[in-house]
């Protein structure tokens, strides 16, 4: 199996790049027409009601494993040891690397997967990796498009097909960024 990176971007300036086992990353992009669009337009669409609970079942199998470490070159190593570990490899591996706060030089690998059989394989892979890279490191797993859900319906670890929303007076501003998601506006 090899791994493909996206379009080279700076990942220090805010960026993010796609990576995935197929050249043209054809699941990325097929994940994001038939799965995330589709969720977020739900979600606000839901929002756009004034709900008092939300419908959950897409979230509830959509996990990212977040691997921070201290820098680009290191997150290409754990992409490459992990390619040559997995070596072949039936599944998809798809992700993104990147960081949202410019000012840390540290840089995470993001993997994405539709179930928690697999997330909790993955994560074992990717620590024992992580630590032939580093020492310095951070490994998590969480839900994926968490940090909109958990606004509204707290932690990820009470949620349901059906959970009622915790904090109501955040629908609108979670509505908003949602609507912006959808159209593009990124920042």
């Amino acid at each position: 199996m090899e791994i493909y990176v996206g379009r080279r971007r700076d990942v220090n300036k805010g960026y993010w790049m796609s990576f995935e086992n197929h050249p043209r990353l054809e699941e990325t992009k097929k994940s994001i027409y038939l799965r995330c669009m589709p969720c977020l337009e739900k979600l606000h669409s839901q929002l756009q009601q004034a709900p008092t609970e939300l419908m959950l079942k897409e979230p509830l199998n959509c996990w990212k494993i977040v691997i921070v470490l201290n820098d680009f070159d290191q997150c290409l190593d754990l992409l490459e040891a992990y390619q040559d570990y997995k070596l072949p490899e039936s599944r998809t591996v798809r992700g993104r690397i990147g960081t949202s706060d410019k000012t840390n030089p540290k840089v995470a690998v993001i993997f994405q997967v539709n179930d928690a059989g697999e997330r909790d394989e993955l994560l074992v892979d990717l620590e024992r990796l992580a630590e032939g890279i580093t020492s310095d490191y951070t490994i998590y797993y969480e839900r994926g498009c968490q940090d909109l859900y958990r606004t509204l319906c707290g932690d990820c670890d009470i949620w349901m097909e059906v959970t009622p929303i915790q904090n109501p007076r955040m629908v609108k501003v979670v509505e908003e960024k949602v609507g912006k998601l959808l159209r593009g506006e990124y920042r």
